[in-house]
């Protein structure tokens, strides 16, 4: 006998001393009285019921309604899905697809011989809107301009979340129209999806979440003012002259990277790029690359609903991008999609990294793949003092911290990043909440200071960005 197999000689439907027995009833207490329910009663008559029904009823319901819609004896069918959200995104945009020349001529959902309504669900359709969906349940669909051009579709859900739809054609009549080919219907479906669907055009991830674009961004980012010129003629001039160079048989894709130690903005900046851009937007980070062809259906995605702008944080860690560390399979993939067979047209690539001597020279030496790298440097006191000033800018702050009093704040904390300045301001905060006053002091900021300098020089070891020693404020973990 294999290994897990069962004895057939074995009798477990039989009750051993050791197996308690369970009873089928069960007593209610209610306003009106006590009564009791016996399920096994319950069961066998449902059963009981089920039987009696007309066989071809029972067993071929859908069937027999669907043959009388469309009028056939048999039908020719075709299937596709979609995993997660995208399979929800899918099955919102087919509402649009269809309504100029289909419509809905009747709705239903068959569960276990009976009728029922169909089941809805509402999702995030953009950046700013939700929309309904049918999730499970049959439509019957006719042409407004032809009633005898008919055909059904099925929405349905896998076991493993993906979502499905299912055409059920007439086989002996010809339902092609003028916009329709139904023998090739989900790929024309799947090509205006992406032409004019939800995502072309918003700003998400990977895994088709939508994010906000945020009109106040310009006033979070301390600039410096090079990198913002650079930045602004690389990515957001450069999406201007895509139609030119293309028209002119040029490249119109580009590559940037954003280098620079951890909490310096890079992140912010790349935000910052995608709320002034007009095109579509991605944002990967390192987490969602997991393993091969992710690489490579990253930018799929992105010619698919080019022009694109695809932001890849921690390029360095989404791939392993150094052979002197080890010969990383994802390093090819990168280099394939970058600059492979299928040429990128109208894509721009903006990889984030905390070490930009970790990039292999075959992704970062070469234009076609990466034609630019930015250093993004610690602020210096100019933009440190607006950073904390837009920290402090929207809490209750004692009379002594004006101007001058953040002015010296911004001088004492040379070499902290924007993210540790941040902490220095919630630091301050936190203090003076727990000493119930209902405004931070000079007092509460220059403690801070002190504090998050001290932890600061706890946490970080090693000096490659120009800090003198290793208890310089400049130090950071490598």
């Amino acid at each position: 006998m294999k290994k897990g197999a069962k004895s057939t000689s074995e009798n477990t439907d039989q009750p051993t001393d050791e197996t308690p027995r369970k009873d089928p009833f069960f007593t209610v207490q209610t306003p009106m009285g006590e009564f009791s329910v016996d399920m096994k009663a319950y069961a066998d008559a449902k059963a009981a019921a089920y039987e009696m029904m007309p066989k071809q009823k029972r067993s071929n319901l859908f069937d027999s309604k669907m043959f009388t819609f469309l009028e056939a004896p048999k039908t020719q069918r075709d299937s596709r899905y979609w995993r997660g959200h995208l399979g929800a995104l899918m099955k919102a945009h087919l509402d649009a697809y269809l309504q100029p020349e289909f419509e809905v001529v009747e709705e239903f959902l068959i569960e276990e011989g009976v009728f029922r309504p169909c089941l809805y669900d509402t999702i995030p359709y953009s950046e700013e809107k939700r929309q309904r969906i049918m999730v499970l349940g049959t439509r019957f669909y006719q042409s407004k301009v032809d009633p005898n051009h008919r055909f059904t579709l099925i929405s349905s859900v896998d076991g493993d979340g993906d979502h499905r739809i299912t055409l059920h054609l007439p086989s002996e009549r010809n339902m092609n129209t003028e916009r329709y080919d139904f023998s090739n219907f989900f790929n024309q479906f799947e090509e205006d999806f992406y032409a004019n669907g939800p995502l072309n055009g918003s700003f998400f991830d990977l895994k088709y979440n939508f994010i906000q674009r945020d009109p106040n961004i310009d006033n979070l980012l301390a600039w410096n003012p090079d990198i913002k010129e650079t930045l602004w003629n690389d990515i957001i001039n450069f999406q201007k002259a895509m139609p030119k160079l293309k028209e002119l048989g040029l490249s119109n894709s580009r590559g940037v990277i954003l280098a620079g130690p951890p909490g310096t903005g890079k992140t912010m900046i790349a935000k910052w790029l995608a709320s002034h851009s007009t095109i579509t937007c991605i944002l990967i980070s390192a987490e969602m690359i997991t393993g091969r062809k992710d690489i490579k259906n990253c930018y799929e995605l992105a010619r698919k609903v080019s022009p694109t702008l695809l932001i890849i944080e921690d390029i360095d860690t989404a791939g392993a991008l150094d052979r002197r560390a080890s010969d990383h399979p994802l390093l090819g993939e990168f280099l394939q999609s970058m600059d492979g067979v299928v040429p990128n047209h109208g894509v721009i690539t903006l990889a984030t990294t905390n070490h930009s001597n970790k990039i292999d020279p075959a992704i970062a030496d070469r234009p076609g793949r990466f034609d630019r790298i930015v250093e993004v440097g610690l602020p210096d006191k100019e933009q440190r003092y607006h950073i904390l000033h837009q920290h402090l800018k929207p809490m209750d702050v004692a009379p002594t911290v004006n101007r001058e009093a953040i002015e010296r704040l911004a001088k004492n904390s040379d070499g902290l990043t924007g993210a540790w300045l941040r902490e220095v301001v919630q630091t301050a905060l936190i203090a003076s909440i727990s000493q119930k006053r209902e405004f931070i002091t000079k007092d509460d900021l220059t403690a801070s200071l002190k504090d998050v300098l001290k932890r600061r020089g706890m946490a970080y070891r090693v000096t490659p960005y120009g800090a003198s020693s290793q208890e310089s404020a400049n130090a950071y973990v490598q």
